[in-house]
């Protein structure tokens, strides 16, 4: 059974790949029926970027495909290598963390959002990206999945592209628009103020 779920880039190619974690509900169902078992392995689907998936088995490593009985997984760059890594909660069990660390080089882009007229999280916004004939979204929400809240930090993976176009669309109704930002950084923006120093890399 899927628990945790997240739609993310974990390659950094621009197309966001699936990531679920599973686990049966019942611990002591698999003494009576053995083909239900407690602790199953986490699932993972590369986007190949041509409207299919393709699931990874050994080639993800043993932090997928070693069975666990999970429950929440949170997506984040905790080590601010800039990609994603994932923080998944078992039960009866100390928490796994999926520490990513890409081979191929590919670029990326994270932003912060800090509302002045709108909530200080930025609960609510939209994020719009242009670049390369291509667009990306997201939104920065208070829960990401089951038991779980991501990173608030929003995080593209960009190919082979050393700039973009940002469009934040605010809670409060404003629209603001950043042309030609580029690549491989930590972008905080301020609304109606526009882009500020960001503070190191402390999630907050």
């Amino acid at each position: 059974m899927c628990w945790g779920a997240g739609i993310v880039d974990l390659d950094n190619d621009g197309y966001p790949d699936i990531f679920m974690v599973t686990g049966n509900v019942y611990p002591e169902l698999e003494h009576k029926l053995p083909q239900y078992a407690n602790k199953t392995p986490r699932v993972i689907f590369r986007n190949l970027g041509n409207g299919k998936f393709e699931e990874l088995g050994q080639e993800a490593g043993a932090g997928v495909t070693e069975p666990h009985c999970s429950r929440g997984c949170a997506f984040g760059d905790f080590d601010n290598d800039g990609d994603m890594d994932i923080l998944i909660v078992n039960l009866n069990e100390p928490p796994s963390l999926l520490r990513n660390d890409l081979k191929a080089k590919q670029d990326w882009i994270k932003v912060k959002l800090e509302g002045v007229k709108s909530n200080r999280s930025a609960i609510g916004a939209r994020v719009l990206l242009r670049y390369g004939g291509k667009v990306q979204t997201q939104a920065v929400l208070s829960q990401a999945s089951f038991y779980s809240c991501n990173d608030p930090r929003l995080h593209f993976g960009l190919g082979t592209v050393d700039s973009v176009d940002i469009e934040v669309f605010w809670p409060s109704g404003l629209r603001e628009k950043f042309k030609a930002v580029g690549a491989n950084q930590l972008v905080t923006l301020r609304e109606a103020v526009g882009i500020v120093p960001s503070k190191g890399w402390v999630i907050r």
